[in-house]
């Protein structure tokens, strides 16, 4: 009979093991999906941990009284999950960080932008050179630098939004990495809702850099060249005559 009691134990404790691991396993389910829906944005359904087992007592217990007395409470479900407001890593949340950097950088490139056109038109007409074949160039080659530097402006920006989307989803995995390991459920929630609050706010954006500062400098090398030509009587080269900064022989447009 003490062997056969034994089993019986032994038995008690199998099943209670896989009943603590059931419940367990619910309870990382149940965090994920809590987590998922903060993250996401999504309503958040409850998983409920699977009713206990009756051990063999209560499962006497439970026929002897019909049914009356010694049954398995059901597990409720959670409450309903308070996210504390936020909507969630959306595409609209992506897209607005894409905006927030646009608004951010393309004021300061239009700024650069006059103030590059200042300077050549500045330099255009000390030389006389407004109607002039080289005043056709050198716009030219300004507008291919803005062009070049307004489509860094909207790459940097989709840069922005997609390191914001690599961040979230890293911390996503952290967090729930955190769970299956500690199956503390309150507490992974509790540090998604902290880093959730923390990825949702604006970061700083690095100020623009000098888009037309190689443009500007090559205006001041070159004048600086055609005017020791010009100064020199010739015995000093530049490396090219643009005419805009000397006597030289650009060609006027009638």
């Amino acid at each position: 009979m003490a062997k056969k009691g034994g089993g019986d134990n032994s038995a008690q404790i199998a099943a209670q093991a896989r009943q603590d691991e059931q419940a367990r396993q619910a309870k990382i389910r149940d965090g994920t999906a809590r987590i998922n829906s903060m993250f996401d944005g999504t309503p958040y359904a409850p998983i409920a941990a699977p009713a206990p087992q009756m051990s063999i007592g209560d499962a006497k217990a439970f026929v002897a009284t019909g049914g009356a007395a010694g049954g398995p409470t059901p597990a409720a479900p959670a409450a309903p999950f308070d996210n504390g407001g936020f909507g969630g890593f959306t595409d609209d949340f992506y897209n607005g960080r894409r905006d927030a950097y646009l608004k951010y950088a393309l004021p300061q490139l239009d700024q650069q932008a006059g103030e590059a056109r200042k300077q050549l038109t500045f330099s255009l007409a000390r030389s006389n050179l407004l109607d002039s074949s080289t005043r056709a160039e050198k716009e030219a080659e300004f507008q291919r630098t803005f062009d070049a530097a307004r489509q860094g402006v909207h790459d940097n920006a989709n840069a922005a939004a997609n390191e914001t989307r690599s961040n979230v989803e890293s911390a996503r995995a952290d967090l729930i990495k955190m769970l299956t390991a500690s199956g503390d459920t309150e507490g992974a929630v509790n540090s998604a809702l902290s880093r959730a609050q923390s990825l949702s706010q604006p970061t700083p954006f690095s100020p623009l850099s000098s888009v037309f500062a190689n443009f500007t400098s090559a205006l001041g090398a070159q004048a600086a060249a055609e005017r020791a030509q010009a100064y020199s009587g010739g015995v000093v080269k530049a490396p090219f005559n643009t005419g805009l900064f000397g006597s030289g022989s650009s060609v006027k447009v009638s």
